[in-house]
Parts: C-alpha cells; structure tokens; sequence
C-alpha cells in the first residue's frame, strides 16, 4: 500500500513537472503510518501538503482535473465519493452559508432527485439563481455518512442553459412531525413554537424547537429569508420547509420560499413537564428535566451568546451545561450544589448536554452532592498546549480565569495568580485534551509559580511562561491519570515516558503540520 500511494504520489508531481524522490515519498508516508499509526488517507495528504509547501504549488494545481477524467452523469447515478462529474442541473435552492470559505450552498436538481453541492470562495465562480439551469462540469463528489454532495472548486466550469430541468415534484405536504424520517424534502406543518434558543451565528435569524402532538423538532430560520420572528408558545401554519438530517437527528429549514402564518388555535404538544433525573440516565435529547448537581468545573466562555458554560455532575457522572445570556439566570460558582428546573437535554456527536433557558431556575442547596467521576489513564505525545496555559490570573470570588484582567461576572478585579496547562495528547489513534492545575503544572514543567511571575516580570509578558512550557514539554511521551469530564482528563497524575522514539517526533510534527 505504501509503496502504490507513493507511486501515485510521485506520479502526479512529475504531471507538474516536479521530480520528487520516491524513497524519500515512501520514507515519509511510512513514519506517519507505522510509527505514528496515521490512517493511509491522512498520512497521504499530509506528505502532499509537505511536497506543495516545500515546491510552492498550489493545492488547486496538484488536484486539478486530469484530463477526461469528469463523466457525464444524472445525480442519481452519484454511488462513491471523490469522483469527478459533469452534470446538467436545476438550482432548487440556496441556503446561508455559515463559513466564509463557502461561497453558494444549497440544493441542485436533474428528473432522477437532487444532491447537496457546496461552491467554494476561493473556485471565484459566477454566482448561481434559484431556479435556473445550468450545465456544471469538473465538480467532485463528496460522501458523509452515506449522504452524497458535490463541490464546485476552481477547475469547475458554469454554463447557464436555455431550456429547463425538470426536477422531482417539490410541493409540500401538510404532514405530522413524527412522519420526518428523510431529509430534502418539502413540507407543511402545524406546529406551536416550544422553546427558542440564542443563535450563535449571525446568518441564522431564530432556532429553537417547535412541536405538535406528535412530538418535537429543531427549527433553523436563517436570516435572509426576511420571515416575521417567531414568538414562543404561539401556534403558526409553517409552509414549504425543507428537512434536514445530521447524525439520525432531523430538523426543518425555513428559507425563502416558506411561509408562516398564526393560528388562532393551540396546538397540543406531547406534555414537557420535567422530571428529577440522574445525569446518567440521560439518553434523549430534547427533553426537560430537573437535576441536583454540583458546578464541577467553569469553563472560558468563547461566545457572547453564552454566559457559562462548563461542567455539572452528580453521584452518576458529569455533563456539559450550557446557561445563555439572555436567560438572565443567577451565576453558577464553582464547587457549590445547586437544583436546577427547566432544562433541555441536547446531543452532539453522541454526547450529552443540558442547556439553561428563561423557563430554568437555579436554587443553591445546603447540602454538597458528592461526584462520580470516571477514571481513566492515556499514553501519547504532547502535540500542543493550547492558549489559555502557564500564568494566569484567577477572579478571587468565582475563580474564572480572567480574559485580559476582567471577569465576565464581576468585571475589572485584582487577580490572583495561577498556573494550568491545557494540553493536547495524540497516541497515533485519538487525541486526548487535558487540563494540568498548578501542583502538576509545576511538576512536569519544573517551573514554579513563583518563578513564572519573575519571568513575566522579566520580559514583561506573561506569554512567555507559557513559550518556556511548549519548549521544555511538545513532542515528548507522558502517561497521565486522572478523571475523565466531557472531553477533558483532569490530571491528577503524569510520567514522563522514556525509551519512546520521541527523538525526531518534533522535526516529523514541523513538516506535516
């Protein structure tokens, strides 16, 4: 297999006219594979991300179409990824782009369906009509748990035709939410609006849940469909929403062929009232329930939307939380108790999560619920310490770390000095994150607090703690124990593994990364 890609590799550069050796080809995808465990795809990017940085090539010009290589095809013969197409499509919808890296998304169609495409900023391609058909050549196929897309890049060429594709029959129909069960389609829905969330993102208008009888969904109304903002507990006739499905969970777009209209009845939805539950017997998102726990950890908030975000637990095990802005509730203080009402399960990539809203309440309990953690130990190579690591200062009353002197809750304060590390560990088959607090900060680093604020002093920058830290700890070995929290290890041990081939780790991380 090595010595295939590397033949392949080596091809494909003297295409460009650029003589790469094949040894020093088959050396490189060999350390990535054998010794770092790098699965094949992955180590074969990265060596030609190497080649095209080192030779000063474009990675449009490397995977360029090779001649003839494009078929002609309808959308529904698209069966594998990494193909090149040509296709003669109807533009049935656009959607907002929630990256600046995207320049159109949305839904193309021929008589056989419709497929995902994604047209990239960097491909500077003419911007594409709702409505309009076009012949679209040299695109590639994309495939993501078994659902296909294309994507338009700089070889890909536009033309606008005269006649019109037919598409499959998009009018919607009024259905019940329980009957969603594929995404892409058209519907119709009588629906009340359950809860509305904060948007994270300035492209999306509102999104939230809506439900009728038969249950809940997730909404998303993006910003440019200009429709009247939803109030939530109120009843409406959705029209022309297109489904969409991420992990098996579905959900409802509005854009800007949707329609909403108020109902004057209320629709019944499936009863919400929450129950006192356990952390562990959380298995379903969208769900309301009560919890008594402990703040275990607070986390650096990196959007205004949210104002804490972190960790809570109970004798079962720990979760994500997730408390908004807007939800006006009384801060979280790390390590007190508290009953919390009113919140709503939420899951991502098969991880749990609950999430504050104005319908939540927090009440501090007298008692302190003690935490069930899990135990677990990793061995891998320290690949990067992340911002936020070596001297810091902590809010003497809530103990967040501050973000350039001020506390998100208490404002400008006098800080109390502290030490972490926010490490990144990699043994070749997954990453684990890990947070070092200031006794085993000091210990692997052999820098003591003391220390770290003469060397700020110093250099009058704090930063260089945490430079001095990268320096003397990435690319070396380390087994670490500790308790696991969402995906966090919270160290409470570390060894510096010897005999591990760390020698040459650093200059193989500078060449593939």
């Amino acid at each position: 297999m090595i010595q295939e890609k590397s033949e392949q590799i080596r091809k494909r550069f003297l295409e460009l006219n650029v003589d790469i050796e094949l040894p020093e080809i088959e050396r490189r995808l060999s350390d990535l594979t054998e010794r770092f465990k790098v699965p094949i795809a992955e180590a074969e990017r990265s060596v030609v991300s190497y080649f095209l940085r080192e030779r000063g090539i474009t990675r449009e010009d490397y995977y360029g179409t090779p001649q003839g290589a494009a078929s002609s095809m309808q959308i529904s013969d698209i069966n594998q990824s990494e193909q090149w197409v040509n296709l003669r499509a109807k533009i049935v919808q656009l959607w907002d782009s929630t990256s600046p890296a995207i320049d159109q998304v949305g839904l193309i169609g021929d008589e056989t369906g419709t497929i995902k495409f994604v047209k990239w900023t960097k491909s500077n391609l003419p911007a594409l009509v709702e409505g309009k058909s076009y012949s679209l050549e040299n695109m590639t196929t994309d495939e993501w748990e078994g659902r296909f897309s294309v994507k338009m890049n700089r070889t890909t060429r536009i033309q606008e035709l005269d006649e019109d594709i037919e598409t499959p029959d998009m009018e919607a129909q009024l259905i019940t939410i329980d009957s969603i069960n594929e995404s892409d389609k058209w519907v119709n829905l009588h629906a009340k609006v359950v809860e509305l969330w904060d948007s994270e993102h300035e492209s999306i208008d509102q999104v939230g849940l809506i439900g009728d009888e038969t249950g809940t969904i997730k909404f998303v109304k993006w910003a440019k469909s200009e429709l009247p903002a939803l109030v939530e507990g109120e009843s409406y006739s959705f029209e022309n929403l297109t489904t969409d499905e991420f992990e098996e969970r579905f959900s409802v777009k509005f854009n800007k062929n949707s329609s909403i209209k108020e109902l004057d009845e209320d629709i019944e939805t499936p009863d919400r009232e929450a129950q006192l539950v356990e952390i562990d017997s959380i298995t379903e998102s969208n769900k309301w329930i009560n919890l008594h726990a402990k703040v275990v950890q607070l986390w650096d908030s990196e959007h205004e939307s949210i104002d804490q975000v972190g960790l809570i637990g109970d004798e079962t095990g720990t979760i994500k939380f997730v408390k908004w802005a807007k939800s006006e509730l009384p801060s979280l203080v790390e390590g007190k108790s508290y009953s919390f009402e009113n919140l709503t399960t939420d899951e991502f990539e098969e991880r749990f999560s609950v999430k504050f809203n104005k319908n939540s309440s927090i009440k501090e309990l007298d008692e302190d619920i003690e935490v069930g953690f899990s135990a677990a130990e990793f061995t891998g190579a320290m690949v990067h310490i992340q911002d936020g690591s070596g001297l810091i200062r902590r809010c003497p009353m809530c103990n967040r770390a501050l973000m350039k002197g001020t506390c998100m809750e208490h404002g400008n304060v006098d800080g109390i000095h502290d030490l972490r590390i926010k490490a990144v560990l990699d043994n070749g088959i997954m990453v684990q994150e890990a947070l070092f607090n200031r006794e085993i900060t000091e210990s692997i680093s052999d820098i003591t607090l003391e220390e770290a604020k003469e060397m700020a002093v110093d250099a009058l920058d704090q930063s260089v703690v945490q430079d001095e830290m990268k320096k003397r700890l990435l690319c070396r070995y380390y087994t670490m124990s500790g308790s696991i929290l969402d995906r966090y290890m919270l160290v409470e041990n570390v060894w510096l593994v010897e005999g591990l081939p760390d020698n040459g780790v650093d200059a193989l991380l500078a060449e593939v990364t």
